[in-house]
């Protein structure tokens, strides 16, 4: 994970398919099922509210290459 690029972004922002990192720290890809839309606590990925959207989410939005630069994953 060192070489991951890192973005905190909302919980709303966080699609099917992205890869975050989790709260055990390890990176995970999100699928559909993952996410739930305007429940009781708001959005909640792998039933976790992240504090109604407080704490930001780690997102991986690309990968460190051996030259230093930034690979999209998308």
């Amino acid at each position: 994970m060192d070489n991951a690029e890192i973005k905190l972004v909302h919980i709303s922002q966080i699609s099917k398919g992205d890869t975050i990192v989790a709260n055990d720290g390890k990176l995970t890809t999100v699928c559909t099922n993952n996410i739930e839309r305007g429940g009781f606590c708001g959005d909640t990925l792998f039933g976790d509210s992240y504090r109604s959207g407080t704490i930001p989410v780690q997102k991986v939005v690309g990968w460190i290459g051996k030259n230093g630069s930034v690979v999209p994953i998308r």
